[in-house]
C-alpha cells in the first residue's frame, strides 16, 4: 500500500512539470513550457511567435518597430485579438490574446498566432483594421500553416465575413503576377497596412474593379454582407 501511494505521488508530480499552471481554476498550457534540449529548448508560442513575424516581414515588408511587443496571453474570450494595454499613456505596447481554445489546442494556437501577427505589423490602435488587413491575416494563417504542414485550408476558417475576406485576397493571388510583391510595395508606402487608400489598391493592381478596391480599403467592422 505504502509503495503504491509512493507511486501515485511520483506520476501526479511529474505530471505537473509537463504543464504550466495558472491560478485561476487551474487553468493551463504545455505551449508555454519551454523544456531544455541538448540543442537549447523545445519550440513554444513565445519562440513561433518570433518565427511566424520574421516570416511575414519576408513576405510582406517590415513591422513598424515604433511598437513594442509584449508577448502573448491566453483569455477566456471567443476571439483571438491585439491588445494594447496602454493606450491612454502613449505607451505603445500591444499583446497577442489568444483563446483559452488555443491553450489545448496546438493547431489553434498557431493558427490564431499567425493570424494576428499580420496586425503587428503596424498595429492601428482604436482604428481597427481595414477589409484588406482582416483578409490578409486569414490569408497569411492559412499558407503559413501549410508551410508547417499542417493539413489546413479555406475551409478551417470560421465565420462568414473571414471567409469572405480570405477570398478576396485569395483572389488577388490568383489573378495578378507577383501579387505579394505588389502588396509588400503597398505597405512601404504608408503607415499603416490599415491606411492603403482605394486609389493605391487600383494602382498596385492594375484593372482592379473600382468597387473591389473600394471594399479592401473598407473598415473592416464597418463591412456588412
Amino acid at each position: 500500500m505504502r509503495m503504491l501511494i509512493t507511486i501515485l505521488t511520483i506520476a501526479f508530480f511529474s505530471g505537473l512539470i509537463s504543464v504550466c499552471f495558472a491560478k485561476e481554476e487551474n487553468f493551463c498550457s504545455n505551449q508555454i513550457l519551454a523544456r531544455e534540449t541538448k540543442s537549447g529548448f523545445t519550440w513554444t508560442l513565445t519562440s513561433r511567435l518570433g518565427e511566424i513575424l520574421h516570416s511575414a516581414e519576408k513576405r510582406y515588408g517590415k513591422r513598424d518597430m515604433s511598437w513594442t511587443i509584449l508577448g502573448i496571453e491566453f483569455t477566456n474570450q471567443d476571439q483571438p485579438e491585439i491588445w494594447y494595454p496602454s493606450p491612454s499613456d502613449n505607451r505603445k505596447h500591444v499583446i497577442i490574446q489568444l483563446t483559452k481554445k488555443a491553450s489545448q489546442d496546438k493547431k489553434s494556437a498557431i493558427y490564431q498566432l499567425s493570424h494576428e501577427v499580420i496586425h503587428l505589423l503596424s498595429p492601428a490602435g482604436r482604428d481597427g483594421s481595414s477589409v484588406f488587413e482582416e483578409g490578409l491575416a486569414v490569408y497569411f494563417a492559412i499558407s503559413n500553416m501549410q508551410t508547417m504542414n499542417y493539413d489546413i485550408n479555406e475551409r478551417y476558417i470560421s465565420g462568414k465575413k473571414y471567409k469572405q475576406a480570405y477570398k478576396l485576397i485569395d483572389n488577388l493571388y490568383k489573378n495578378f503576377d507577383n501579387a505579394e510583391a505588389r502588396i509588400k510595395q503597398l505597405r512601404s508606402k504608408v503607415k499603416r497596412t490599415r491606411d492603403i487608400s482605394p486609389q493605391q489598391f487600383s494602382a498596385a493592381f492594375e484593372g482592379l474593379n473600382k468597387r473591389y478596391a473600394q471594399l479592401l480599403a473598407t473598415k473592416y467592422s464597418d463591412w456588412k454582407l
